[in-house]
């Protein structure tokens, strides 16, 4: 798990919604977020989704690129998988699966990304 030192203003402006800019920061931008509205919270999990979506979105941009879409994916397994470890309840097994979600639901997206990239530059040999 990253963790941003709690003397840099990185982890407020997280906090508060600003496009993470690293994996590291995703990763502590989704944890928190989760930690803190979703795990014992009474709301329904589409709507906590939407706001993870939305860092997701914030943090590759309009031109996602290969570190991009590596990094994301890393940082939702490496989320994941914390939740469960550190905030273990049926909730966070539910939150757990939704970021594994999440996570696939790119897989359309990264394949024609590396598609156009193979006809760009070749394939492997």
């Amino acid at each position: 798990m990253p963790y941003i030192k709690s003397d840099d203003d990185r982890r407020e402006k997280l906090r508060d919604g600003e496009p993470a800019l690293t994996a590291g920061e995703l990763n502590y931008q989704i944890f928190y977020y989760v930690k803190h509205y979703c795990v014992n919270s009474p709301c329904k999990v589409g709507t906590h989704i939407a706001q993870i979506e939305t860092y997701i979105k914030q943090f590759l941009g309009v031109r996602p690129n290969y570190q991009k879409y590596n990094d994301m994916t890393g940082a939702l397994v490496r989320c994941a998988i914390e939740i469960e470890r550190r905030l273990g309840n049926g909730r966070s097994l539910m939150i757990r699966q939704e970021l594994l979600n999440i996570m696939n639901s790119y897989d359309d997206e990264i394949a024609k990304y590396e598609d156009k990239k193979i006809e760009e530059n070749g394939d492997v040999e």
